[in-house]
């Protein structure tokens, strides 16, 4: 009876620790044959905030990797409401069901965290993490769907907040993209698409060049949609729609040029495109099979893209890898993992390797989600300067004249 209570209590004082977590997340230095780079436990990457700082969640705990130095530190504890998803707490249920991915999390300029949990918004400042209910969100849920996807929430000058529906939406329903003007605490729809517009939001994004908002969405060929705007939605400008080349998860932007990868599941509109901001024409960079769901570009001008593994028609393998196109044009592929729970089953995920919502840094992090040769949402950390050495299957850039589109 005794081993029995003992064994009791130090199951509750883990969960305890594990409800906690940890006050620091290391980074374990690894080395390879091209270089070192760094790994962490159970980190998902959201964002890098105003100030550079990198954030990331394990979880419903926020971390925060002050620009510079090495370790995440334990910021705040987003709260999930007396619901299911409180057992999202516990990296033993995670681990059961295989979604590390809990939360999205975004901090303002003037230092508040708004976050999205169990359908709820929660607000919080960030100095004396104290969070409150402020919004709640039409759609969410086992069935209905996640609320907002990883892409989908922007942080914009001091104070500005904005959010994205992305729900299943079955029915095709109205979609609203929200605004809140006080860091999270009131909100209010700052556009909305007509039922059957759209099926969702993907991402909404700011150029870092000329400070556009800028929206995606999909999925069918007549939802697959970009547009911006230049005055806070109360005009919107759509540079294309119509197929599947449009439907993709996050734009990739430079001075010059916007860039994208395709998510979908077509051989034919499978790859990366490019739009050039001074003449509005769209190209096909070049294909690559499968779906990419996330790009950014490092500050040494490498762009980045991912590549993601969900049964689609254009994946020929199981494999995900990171696509690298050099400030010269060269495209090269990297394997890293392969698609772990592909079976549908309540374990059942994508394979992705998600990067933050914005890149301001010459650092590449990325969490990899439900691959075989990772645990699950492990965080790889490279230095610019290793990815830039990478040069497996080298591609050359190219341009499909069947598949290029024009504005």
């Amino acid at each position: 009876m005794l081993y029995v209570v003992i064994v009791l209590l130090l199951f509750i004082l883990y969960l305890y620790l594990d409800y906690r977590g940890p006050a620091y997340v290391k980074l374990k230095v690894v080395s390879n044959a091209e270089g070192k780079y760094q790994k962490a436990k159970e980190l998902i990457v959201q964002e890098f905030d105003h100030e550079g700082n990198l954030w990331a969640s394990r979880g419903m705990i926020l971390y925060c990797q002050k620009k510079g130095e090495l370790n995440y530190k334990r910021m705040a504890h987003i709260p999930t409401g007396l619901s299911f998803y409180f057992l999202y707490n516990f990296s033993l249920f995670r681990r059961l069901v295989n979604k590390p991915e809990c939360t999205v999390a975004t901090i303002t300029g003037d230092r508040y965290i708004c976050a999205m949990s169990a359908g709820f918004i929660w607000q919080s400042p960030l100095e004396k993490p104290k969070f409150k209910k402020v919004f709640t969100l039409r759609h969410f849920g086992m069935g209905v769907g996640r609320g907002i996807f990883s892409n989908g929430i922007l942080s914009v000058g001091q104070s500005q907040v904005y959010f994205g529906e992305y729900f299943r939406n079955s029915n095709r329903s109205d979609v609203r993209i929200y605004v809140s003007r006080d860091s999270g605490n009131t909100w209010m729809v700052a556009y909305e698409f007509s039922a059957g517009k759209i099926r969702h939001v993907h991402s909404i994004q700011q150029d870092p060049y000329d400070r556009r908002l800028w929206v995606t969405c999909g999925d069918l060929d007549s939802e697959s949609i970009i547009i911006y705007t230049d005055d806070e939605f109360k005009t919107i400008h759509e540079i294309g729609s119509g197929h599947q080349g449009w439907r993709t998860c996050q734009l990739v932007f430079t001075e010059e040029k916007i860039f994208w990868g395709g998510d979908n599941g077509e051989i034919e509109y499978s790859g990366i495109y490019c739009w050039d901001k001074s003449s509005g024409k769209v190209s096909k960079i070049c294909k690559i099979e499968g779906a990419i769901l996330y790009g950014n570009k490092l500050s040494g001008g490498n762009l980045i893209f991912t590549t993601d593994r969900e049964g689609f028609n254009n994946e020929f393998d199981d494999k995900t890898r990171i696509v690298l196109i050099r400030p010269n044009g060269e495209v090269s592929l990297l394997h890293i993992g392969s698609w772990k729970y592909a079976k549908k089953d309540f374990r059942y995920s994508f394979a992705m390797l998600r990067l933050p919502r914005n890149q301001v840094d010459n650092i590449l992090s990325m969490s990899v989600i439900n691959q075989k040769e990772y645990p699950m949402g492990e965080l790889l950390t490279f230095d610019e300067s290793l990815v830039e050495k990478l040069n497996t299957n080298v591609i050359k850039p190219i341009k499909y004249e069947k598949t290029s589109i024009s504005i």
